[in-house]
């Protein structure tokens, strides 16, 4: 019966991912070798093409303590120039309810006043019918900035629907000070509004540790709208080089229809109400983890990250897994013993 239940659940959790899949339109975390540059792994060049082009930096972003499925694998986009904007298509158009545009970012350098401007926005093709993505509208969507800061230790993000100045009104269109040597979570959201020129966009802004498993009620910036014509579809985003002063890094970017940003973490157990493991240190600093597993009998343990990727699998014996060298990030353990599975989450710092 265990091995039963085992297998259902299983496919019930290969339902649930199915389900998920279709709402992604888009999923990039820049795994690819440092140095190598984004053409050359399904971006598009849609101006200035010949003139810096966008490349992969060997660091990547993540979060701790936040759950956000995006990042801590390979590399990161390195906005750090005046050159070659770049664009990414979704894997379906949208032309109705909302679209959410997820990332990671954190300032390379000290924001300045040269370095301040939009670097990332929504995509509809000049030919919305016939795509070629070297050739976009110029009515970007959900621009979004970067600006300085009350002190060179800052900085702030802005919005705009469409407007290509840089936002200046704290609280309103550009966010509070933020902590330049931090990553940053952004998720901006376009909503289509039956009517002519209402749709609107806001931005959501979490720093390690904030709650990001529903949407919240009020965004940190938004919405509005109204002050240019409705996207027609949504097609992809962009990322946009505009000054050689602007240094951004950006990761981990998803992009979907609903609000659905977490790794999940399933848990199945078949003696549930009388069963209980436990896995410390958590958060590890070293090579050791326990377990509390309340047996001594072999336990069957399968570690990956949050991209599915298997890091370790092994059958112990003494309630005790030794890891190898990881990476800071959030990861995924599976423990099987006498039958009985359960998953837990394991941040490594």
């Amino acid at each position: 019966m265990s091995m039963l239940r085992f297998l259902l659940s299983g496919l019930f959790i290969g339902l649930i991912i199915q389900s998920q899949a279709q709402n992604l339109l888009l999923e990039e975390d820049f795994d690819y070798p440092a140095n190598s540059l984004l053409r050359d792994h399904n971006w598009t060049p849609h101006s200035a093409a010949g003139t810096n082009p966008l490349a992969v930096g060997s660091m990547n972003l993540s979060f701790i303590n936040t759950p956000y499925v995006g990042g801590n694998i390979g590399g990161a986009a390195l906005v750090d120039n005046t050159g070659s904007d770049e664009n990414k298509a979704f894997v379906a158009d949208v032309d109705s309810g909302s679209v959410y545009a997820a990332f990671l970012m954190k300032p390379g350098a000290v924001v300045t006043s040269a370095g301040t401007g939009f670097f990332f926005h929504l995509v509809t093709y000049s030919n919305p019918a016939n795509p070629d993505p070297s050739s976009i509208s110029t009515a970007f969507r959900a621009r979004t900035f970067i600006t300085q800061g009350s002190d060179p230790s800052t900085f702030r993000v802005g919005l705009t629907f469409n407007a290509a100045a840089a936002p200046t009104n704290v609280g309103v269109d550009v966010s509070n000070d933020l902590d330049t040597s931090e990553t940053y979570l952004l998720i901006v959201k376009y909503t289509f509004v039956p009517g002519d020129d209402n749709d609107e966009v806001s931005l959501y802004v979490f720093a390690d540790g904030d709650d990001i498993s529903v949407e919240p009620a009020t965004p940190t910036l938004g919405p509005y709208g109204g002050t240019a014509a409705d996207a027609s579809v949504l097609q992809g985003v962009a990322l946009r080089q505009y000054n050689a002063e602007q240094n951004i890094i950006v990761d981990g970017i998803r992009v979907r229809t609903d609000w659905d940003f977490e790794i999940d973490n399933f848990s199945v157990q078949t003696h549930e109400s009388k069963f209980h493991r436990t896995v410390y240190p958590n958060p590890l600093s070293g090579n050791i983890l326990n377990m509390d597993t309340g047996k001594n009998t072999p336990a069957e343990c399968v570690m990956t990250d949050m991209h599915g990727k298997v890091i370790l699998s092994e059958t112990i014996y003494q309630n005790q897994l030794n890891l190898p060298n990881l990476q800071t990030g959030l990861y995924m353990l599976q423990i099987r013993q006498e039958g009985i599975v359960t998953n837990h989450k394991v941040v490594v710092q």
